[in-house]
């Protein structure tokens, strides 16, 4: 598989995991899981799936049990792949959950565009370095290894031309509803929940300064107040110096051999 305008080098899927393992587990392990969660948000601002996510009443009664379940899944194709035996029953356990839902391919390709492309915009935005071009190209060829057993049809051929049909499909699709505003409010307590109670209204008003404008607009989201986004702007950067210089030390560490 080869990424058109990303000029990056051929990769099988065992290849693509390999890399996309690394990055998800080793380099950046709570950035992609937050990129995730920032993805699965993304869905809500969809009409038809929202309606699907409610329709079921898992989202919105027990969010936190269907969040796991959801997570669990996830990493185990992303620490076992799709040859293992536990990544052979995932993907099916996927195919059997998705069967019958009354949504089209274009929607299915959005979801697996969102887990993709999020978690690396994210990186790229807020981590302690921007993915490569390689990184990137091995993020799109898990995604699509997954479509193609998963039977998704049309699933653009790079990660930039994935990148570019989620925004466009955005554009098209993203609108306020009921069900998306329903959802936002289930799951928003799955982040302050962590917190003390005292701290919990803080942070629930601090998730919306996570998510971009368009998305907040689409949720029925109010933009949150300029202090607070600049204390969130401000706590990640201090995050992402951090851990830079902390990989960097790590790095430093390594490349200085120790006497025998």
């Amino acid at each position: 598989m080869r990424s058109n305008d990303d000029s990056t080098p051929t990769q099988t899927h065992k290849q693509a995991h390999e890399a996309y393992r690394h990055l998800a587990l080793v380099d950046f392990p709570d950035d992609l899981k937050l990129g995730l969660n920032l993805g699965f948000y993304r869905t809500f601002a969809v009409p038809t799936i929202a309606r699907v996510l409610v329709s079921t009443g898992k989202m919105i009664g027990r969010p936190k049990a269907r969040a796991k379940a959801t997570g669990t899944m996830m990493y185990t194709l992303i620490d076992n792949g799709f040859h293992s035996p536990a990544g052979r029953e995932t993907v099916a356990a996927l195919n059997q959950l998705h069967a019958r839902l009354p949504v089209g391919n274009a929607e299915f390709v959005y979801v697996l565009a969102t887990f993709c492309v999020t978690p690396l915009r994210w990186i790229d935005e807020h981590g302690w370095r921007h993915t490569t071009t390689e990184e990137k190209a091995a993020a799109h060829g898990f995604f699509h290894g997954l479509a193609q057993r998963m039977g998704i049809q049309g699933v653009p051929d790079s990660y930039s031309a994935l990148a570019r049909w989620m925004d466009d499909f955005e554009e098209r699709q993203f609108a306020v509803t009921e069900e998306g505003r329903a959802l936002l409010e289930a799951t928003r307590g799955l982040l302050s929940d962590r917190f003390p109670k005292l701290a919990a209204p803080v942070v629930r008003v601090a998730t919306d300064a996570l998510i971009d404008a368009r998305l907040r607009a689409a949720l029925g989201a109010s933009d949150r107040p300029v202090v607070i986004r600049w204390l969130v702007t401000t706590a990640l950067r201090l995050r992402a110096a951090h851990l830079r210089h902390q990989h960097r030390g790590e790095l430093a560490g390594k490349s200085v051999s120790p006497m025998q």
